[in-house]
């Protein structure tokens, strides 16, 4: 099995490296392998720079991510700089008034966007809540962490799943992942995307995926998607690279923003 994943992995790095030559600066860039690496040098983040992370989770919902990359100097201004305690006494009309047009006007919104920002005003209002007995939101996700046997897997469980205590109204499992890999968590996104490509690499397998067509993914369950972050570390400490690097290489051969392989082209890549 392992020597399967190494030979997996040196095609997707072969097949990234011709066709998309800048893909691992690309990678780095975006901050989510720093941030890991912060986490694990001991970095402690702060209130701001959290529900920053959150936040980007939230608005690569159901949208091509480079349109909101786009927009990424300017979030500071318009989330007052990530101020929790601003964005948690919003209110649905701000965000329809205010912030849908501000996307609207940059081509940066989503169909999803509106329903995401009103509900992430509860899940800031939370947020306020459990930072105030820990002193932190950094220590309130260490807590949690810790009672989800350290394991960042669970952890995304705890703040994604419906059934979990500590959901976060803006959040599902996919988000939730995101968020947890902005601020330093090494974790896979079980989105569409990493979801069709451990799919058709027969890593990961779905009840629901009637249509392989073209770039369809499959309807996964929440048990699916817990397994297909499951593979994913399993995938990553087989080839000695960071959860959060797999991840993201893995996202480049699917998403709009990088070469947007169809499934064919995906099971093609994944014959060893």
């Amino acid at each position: 099995m392992e020597n399967n994943l190494s030979i997996l992995w040196t095609k997707i790095c072969k097949t990234l490296d011709t066709m998309l030559p800048n893909w691992r600066d690309r990678i780095l860039q975006g901050g989510q392998v720093s941030a890991v690496e912060d986490r694990d040098r001991g970095y402690q983040f702060s209130d701001q720079k959290i529900f920053e992370g959150i936040v980007k989770a939230v608005l690569s919902n159901s949208t091509d991510w480079s349109k909101i990359e786009r927009v990424l100097p300017e979030l500071h201004n318009l989330f007052h700089d990530f101020d929790l305690h601003y964005y948690s006494m919003l209110d649905r009309v701000q965000i329809s008034n205010d912030f849908i047009p501000w996307f609207q006007q940059r081509r940066a919104g989503s169909i999803t966007m509106e329903s995401s920002l009103i509900n992430l005003i509860e899940t800031a209002k939370k947020l306020f809540e459990y930072a105030q007995p820990s002193g932190s939101l950094h220590r309130f996700f260490a807590f949690l962490s810790s009672m989800t046997e350290g394991s960042p897997i669970y952890l995304v469980q705890a703040i994604g799943s419906p059934r979990s205590m500590h959901k976060l109204p803006a959040l599902g499992i996919p988000i939730a992942a995101e968020a947890m890999k902005n601020i330093g968590y090494d974790v896979a996104k079980p989105d569409r995307h990493i979801n069709r490509a451990m799919g058709c690499f027969k890593l990961a397998q779905f009840s629901n995926w009637r249509d392989y067509s073209d770039r369809k993914p499959p309807m996964a369950t929440e048990k699916e998607l817990i397994t297909v972050m499951k593979v994913a570390a399993r995938f990553a400490e087989a080839v000695s690279v960071r959860v959060s690097f797999l991840d993201n290489a893995i996202w480049l051969l699917c998403a709009k923003s990088g070469l947007y392989f169809s499934n064919n082209s995906l099971r093609e890549l994944g014959r060893c």
